[in-house]
Parts: C-alpha cells; sequence; structure tokens
C-alpha cells in the first residue's frame, strides 16, 4: 500500500511541475491566465474502520484553477489592440454567420480582408449596433454581431459643375504666334493658344479625367483697343467641348484687370461630357497664367483614413477629411464564476456549468473595466512565483521517489527473509 500511496505523491508531483512549466512556457501569451493545482488527500476506509487509526491513501488531483487577476498593459501603437482594466472578456464568433462564442482577455485585433475585426485566430470581436453618434441601438444578446468596418464610405458622382477663377497672363506665355492666331484652336497644335491649365473632373465612378483648360487670346490693347480678351476651350479626354454659345466662352478684361465679361456659368458639351464652368472672379497678371481657386462638384469614394476607439469600447471610423462616425461598441461578459470557464487554448474559454450564462455589458459600466485601446494585458503569470514553484514540486517528486524508493526496499526486505 506504501507504494501506492508514493506512486500518487509522484504523480502530483509531475502534475504540478507540468503546471507550472506551462505557466512559464506562456509567460508571453498575450492575455494568458496563469494557473495553479490544487490536491487533496484521499483515505480509503470503511464502516467498521476505526478512524483514530487509518492511515490515508495518499493524494490526488483536485482543480486546475485559472487567475483572472490583472495582468500588465502595455502600449502597442495600434489601434485595434485593446485591453481590458477590470474585470470582463472580449466576445468572439467562431464563425461569421453562427458558429459557438468564446471568450478571451487577449486583445491583439485585427482586420481581415473583408473589413471584419479578428483576432490571430480568425474569430470574430463581437459588438452592439450603434448610432453614428455613438449610442448603443440595442443591448440585448442577440443584437451582437461581428465589428465590420467598411473600407470605403460614401458615391462616386460625376462633375457636372466647375467653379473657377484664373490670373490670364497679360504677356504672350505660351507659343500662340499671333493675336488672334492665324488657325483655328487645336489642344495638339501650342501655336494656336496662349496657356492652359489641368483640372480636376471625375467621372461616374470617382476616376480622374485627363481635362485641360486652354486659354487662347483673340484680342490685346493697341492704340484704340485698351482691352484683354481670351477665349477659353475645355477639352476632357482629347474631346473638345463646346459652349452653347461661343461669345459665352469669351473672358475680357480692362486696362486694370477688371473682368468685362465671362462672369457666369458656360455651359459646354461634347458626345460625351457635359460641363458648366463659371469663371467668375479671373484676372490679369503680368506673370505665367495660374488658377487662383478651383472647385467642382464630382465626390470620389473616401477610404478610411483613421480609427478611434474610447475607454467605452465605442470605435470609431473616419472617411477622407470627415469627422469620425461610430460603427461599433465592444461587447463585454462576465461571469458568477469565471473560474468555471474552460479553457480551449490560444488564451480563449468556453462557458460550463461551472462558470454559469455569461452576463452581458460595456466597458465602464457597472461590473466590468474600462477598455484601453493601442494596448494589451500581458500575461498574468509571475515568473519568479513560478520558479519557486518549480522548485518546490522538484523537492516534492524528489520526496515521492525517496518513499518509493523507500518501500521497494521493505518489500525486497520481506522477500529476503523468506529466502
Amino acid at each position: 500500500m506504501s507504494v501506492n500511496i508514493a506512486v500518487t505523491g509522484l504523480n502530483a508531483a509531475q502534475t504540478d511541475i507540468a503546471n507550472t512549466s506551462n505557466n512559464i512556457a506562456n509567460v508571453g501569451t498575450i492575455g494568458y491566465r496563469a494557473s495553479s493545482t490544487e490536491f487533496g488527500d484521499m483515505y480509503t476506509s470503511s464502516p467498521y474502520t476505526d478512524p483514530s487509526t487509518t492511515v490515508g491513501s495518499g493524494t490526488e488531483l483536485l482543480a486546475v484553477k485559472q487567475d483572472f487577476s490583472q495582468g500588465t498593459v502595455t502600449n502597442t501603437g495600434n489601434t485595434l489592440d485593446m485591453a481590458l482594466q477590470g474585470a470582463g472578456f472580449f466576445v468572439m464568433q467562431t464563425e461569421l454567420d453562427g458558429g459557438s462564442e468564446i471568450y478571451t482577455r487577449a486583445g491583439s485585433f485585427g482586420l481581415n480582408s473583408d473589413g471584419y475585426v479578428v483576432d490571430s485566430g480568425g474569430n470574430f470581436l463581437m459588438a452592439y449596433p450603434v448610432a453614428e453618434n455613438g449610442e448603443v441601438l440595442s443591448m440585448e444578446n442577440s443584437a451582437l454581431q461581428p465589428v465590420s468596418i467598411p473600407l470605403q464610405s460614401g458615391n462616386a458622382t460625376a462633375t457636372t459643375a466647375i467653379d473657377m477663377s484664373v490670373n490670364l497672363s497679360t504677356t504672350n506665355s505660351g507659343q500662340q504666334a499671333a493675336v488672334p492666331p492665324a488657325a483655328a484652336f487645336d489642344f495638339t497644335d501650342p501655336t494656336t493658344y496662349a496657356s492652359s491649365s489641368p483640372i480636376s473632373v471625375l467621372d461616374a465612378e470617382g476616376k480622374s479625367l485627363d481635362a485641360m483648360v486652354y486659354y487662347v487670346k483673340t484680342a490685346e490693347p493697341d492704340g484704340v483697343n485698351t482691352e484683354t480678351t481670351y477665349t477659353a476651350y475645355l477639352v476632357v479626354e482629347d474631346e473638345i467641348l463646346t459652349p452653347a454659345d461661343p461669345a459665352d466662352a469669351e473672358l475680357t478684361f480692362d486696362q486694370f484687370g477688371v473682368q468685362l465679361t465671362g462672369n457666369g456659368a458656360v455651359d459646354y458639351s461634347s458626345a460625351n461630357y457635359d460641363l458648366s464652368v463659371d469663371m467668375s472672379g479671373s484676372g490679369l497678371q503680368q506673370n505665367a497664367t495660374a488658377i487662383i481657386s478651383y472647385a467642382q462638384n464630382g465626390e470620389q469614394v473616401k477610404g478610411l483614413s483613421g480609427l478611434e476607439i474610447d475607454n467605452n469600447g465605442v470605435i470609431y471610423a473616419s472617411y477622407g477629411d470627415d469627422l469620425p462616425t461610430a460603427v461599433a461598441q465592444v461587447a463585454l461578459a462576465n461571469f458568477s464564476n469565471p473560474q468555471g470557464l474552460k479553457p480551449i487554448g490560444s488564451a480563449d474559454f468556453t462557458v460550463s456549468t461551472d462558470s454559469g450564462l455569461p452576463i452581458m455589458g460595456q466597458a465602464g459600466k457597472a461590473g466590468f473595466g474600462e477598455l484601453r485601446s493601442s494596448a494589451l494585458e500581458s500575461s498574468n503569470v509571475d515568473l519568479t512565483e513560478e520558479l519557486v514553484n518549480l522548485i518546490s514540486a522538484q523537492r516534492n517528486y524528489q520526496a515521492s521517489a525517496k518513499a518509493l524508493e523507500t518501500s521497494s526496499g521493505l518489500a525486497q526486505s520481506i522477500i529476503n527473509i523468506r529466502n
């Protein structure tokens, strides 16, 4: 019997060493919860046994308990990295449509190719739907949904109107040979225009088109005339857009550079394009032709430009130069008995009958800790303590081995007596 007792001691010490080794191995695992072993003594007796003379039967493993104390929080610089300071677990879903729920303190998240927030194992972070101002729309567990951050926002629209002003040169800064030019305007022939300006024009998909405004000087001051006149020509993707009334495309300036004509919107059209161009506020200058101001009403689809997460777990996304818009609020779960959770690896847990059902909530609310963005919670393993435990477990193992050796020696002595 003493041999069996010594064996249980060996097994217990070996289990203790294995658990301590596991803690040490995971000292660098994000969100890992250290565990400890608990043992109990065993007694084998019958109703007729005198309890005052009963000897124990060894030891057995009662439980491996998780330590849910706070780990060290370190900054990472990655906005989607999240750490909880206080109670709570992130709620994850193993599949996009359905799957099982798992819970973790490991907040190392990123975006997958579809814009969903996932962990390194591909599990989806769950959140409550919110209004654009961050107000939660529903706190029901059934309302939870995977966090999706659209990579683009808005709809593309084509340019239909342009509002620009330009300072045209009083000198012939281009290659225009004569005023007015001898040949008709041809954008491929620099001798038929005085200068040009590239402009921004978008198509229906928000793509930039190759567009230019060409300025042909048709009159300049002389002994009789004090005015300077330019005619504006619009070319988009090598198509010349003509004005409904050619006279509307003329920009006339007096000797002081004050604009006299061309102070309204002019409709230009071609086979594929229709644009309204308003060049009010233009003028003359001695330097080369330059655009003073420019605006067009086309829109491009705006790409994701930034993410922010507040201490309550509300995720805000910014697109282009727009103000941030709330897209989701990270859901948290807690349990009446966290130590009853079942570890499944990767610092993840599932519910069990001992843990009870999850209690849902939000970061910063009663019963839940605060959430820190751009940070991660490290393992809560105390390496010094684990090394001390390892030494203790090793001594226990050696002592149990010695007890086993002694028991074997006694058995051998009995065998020798019989011989």
